[in-house]
């Protein structure tokens, strides 16, 4: 037997999963396959054009004038006792890595239009909207509220519908196939977020577009206070979803020619570190002052950096 924690949720990501790297490549011209073409130096005299690879200077990192934030609340949360002013609807922190990403010097005018709780039709229905022809850099965090978060955390928790779930069932067993379903869904091709790239194509068809995975709550191995009140079978099952719900986040941008992140660390980052480590929470308040089974501001820095590095 096992006592359900008492913390209440409306979304989250609950386990690990491996490090989805982003790379970018650089197209350069071989000047020196030109031949015997020729060039007029700064002096006025001309010199081979195979000879200004050593003179040129190497083109200097994308700058991105217009950037948009689009998604969920993985994407909106961060310390909420700084909240964005007229967000207050969608939660919006100021130290959310879409703003914390805005700092970085090669990012331009943010517009982050991710919102707390929202949903795939939420996307496409207004979110949307803040893309023009002139964006040219678009993050997207979306689709975990769609395969149902909260009602594994109200699983794995034994709250609400599930309050009086059997000891001896699990949340595998309750609700497994329901998940594994709406993975497919959401994710898989042909599936809703392909309306979501669509969509960001035809609205921003020049921008570059990078989708983020969700952090992890659960530690890879080992356990703390909170997850030793979970049914370890429970505990188990939502690292498999969670890792599964991110390669699937990849796949789906990788099928429409974008990258996807997620930071890692050699140290424990999860909800199980300690108050100055973690990068998300499991009940939220202070010290981090981050939303329950969300993350912390330690931990959309580490995503503003990993988006930082992949464009």
């Amino acid at each position: 037997m096992f006592t359900a924690p008492r913390a209440l949720v409306a979304s989250a990501a609950l386990a690990a999963s491996p490090a989805a790297s982003a790379q970018s490549t650089t197209g350069v011209l071989d000047a020196g396959s030109l031949g015997s073409a020729v060039v007029v130096e700064a002096t006025g005299s001309f010199a081979p054009l195979g000879s200004l690879g050593s003179t040129l200077p190497e083109p200097g990192p994308r700058t991105y004038g217009s950037y948009v934030a689009l998604g969920d609340s993985y994407a909106a949360l961060g310390d909420q006792t700084q909240l964005e002013p007229g967000v207050e609807d969608c939660d919006n922190s100021a130290t959310n890595y879409p703003n914390q990403l805005d700092a970085n010097p090669r990012v331009g005018e943010l517009t982050d239009a991710s919102c707390g709780g929202a949903q795939i039709p939420q996307v496409l229905e207004s979110q949307v909207n803040a893309l023009d022809a002139g964006t040219d850099l678009v993050t997207l965090s979306i689709g975990g509220n769609d395969v149902g978060f909260s009602t594994m955390v109200g699983c794995i928790t034994r709250q609400g519908p599930f309050a009086d779930l059997p000891a001896t069932t699990t949340c595998d067993d309750a609700i497994g196939d329901q998940v594994d379903a709406a993975i497919t869904a959401v994710y898989g091709d042909g599936g809703e977020i392909d309306a979501v790239y669509a969509a960001i194509a035809e609205r921003a068809p020049r921008a570059t577009v990078v989708a983020t995975q969700y952090l992890p709550l659960m530690p890879d191995e080992g356990s703390c206070a909170f997850i030793e009140q979970l049914h370890p079978a429970d505990v188990a099952w939502a690292r498999d979803v969670t890792t599964r719900i991110n390669a699937a986040v990849d796949a789906a941008a990788e099928r429409h020619g974008h990258d996807s992140v997620l930071p890692t660390d050699t140290v424990d980052r999860s909800a199980c570190a300690t108050a100055d480590q973690r990068w998300t929470d499991f009940l939220g308040g202070e010290p981090t002052n981050a939303a329950a089974m969300h993350p912390t501001t330690l931990g959309q820095t580490a995503m503003a950096e990993a988006v930082g590095a992949a464009i």
